[in-house]
């Protein structure tokens, strides 16, 4: 018989499983942690699409050379507006880019 002042011993099974799941929550908050900005994601599409549409309008000679650069110039204030989205507005961080201010 076993004794009362015994400490139970958990199989190694329990161990096992317990460190699968806590390496299961770590994986999954490290996937929500990379995970991209909706705002940002939509942004950037858009802003691939319109790039696409103008180059072709473009190349077909729709459009003008003036409006051609107007649409290019959005397209690239487009652009960076979803990088600085995607990128440049982490949680934790003060300003763009990260850098504190003083």
């Amino acid at each position: 018989m076993a004794r009362k002042n015994e400490k139970r011993r958990h199989s190694s099974t329990v161990e096992r499983k317990r460190q699968l799941e806590q390496e299961k929550l770590a994986d999954q908050r490290s996937r929500a942690k990379n995970r991209w900005n909706p705002a940002g994601r939509a942004l950037l599409w858009s802003d691939l699409v319109f790039l696409a549409t103008a180059s072709l309008l473009d190349a077909n000679h729709l459009i003008s050379d003036t409006a051609s650069a107007l649409c290019t110039l959005v397209g690239v204030i487009l652009l960076f507006a979803a990088l600085w989205l995607l990128f440049g507005n982490k949680k934790g961080q003060d300003g763009p880019g990260g850098r504190s201010r003083l």
